[in-house]
């Protein structure tokens, strides 16, 4: 489940530290919203499955994604740095990875299906999920989709099959 605090930045800096108090409420531990909670014990219950899922946030796993590629974005094919901007082209799609030197939403996603795919723990690569299935809003789709492209590329034989669902009109209904 990716929790989108990808705009929750830092306050302008009243607190004693600076951080922005809801992102830390929202983030540590993560909150689970009540009824998704609800329909997942249900459907467990229901159907005697264990779904495990996994929680993160988009904000951490751009920066992530940014840590991933930073020795070797001037030296990979798949890059093009334009000025504060890093673009990727995969299979003839071109995309922002990096906008104003701040990584974006796609970067985000790339993390994310490679956090789904492995655990890597002291450089070591075990396997995770073997699968995914993703629901989005519909107005996700674009940087869905370029960040699977970007973590299938950047990280080789990525090895996730996923079933992306795509809903609603708007990100906000």
């Amino acid at each position: 489940m990716e929790i989108n605090d990808f705009h929750m930045e830092k306050s302008d800096g009243h607190e004693i530290d600076g951080a922005n108090l809801y992102r830390k409420m929202a983030t540590s531990p993560y909150i689970i919203p009540e009824k998704i909670n609800a329909y997942i014990k249900e459907n467990n219950k229901r159907y005697g499955i264990d779904i495990r899922s996994f929680y993160v946030s988009e904000k951490t796993m751009a920066d992530r994604f940014k840590r991933h590629i930073k020795n070797s974005m001037d030296d990979n094919i798949l890059f093009n740095r334009q000025g504060s901007n890093l673009l990727m082209t995969v299979d003839e799609q071109t995309f922002a990875i990096i906008d104003n030197n701040k990584p974006t939403c796609a970067a985000g996603n790339a993390a994310t299906f490679r956090a789904i795919r492995y655990k890597v723990s002291s450089n070591k690569i075990f396997d995770n999920y073997t699968s995914h299935i993703g629901v989005f809003p519909l107005c996700s789709r674009t940087n869905v989709l370029n960040g699977y492209r970007a973590a299938s590329a950047f990280y080789g034989n990525l090895s996730l099959p996923s079933l992306l669902v795509f809903f609603g009109k708007s990100c906000f209904e």
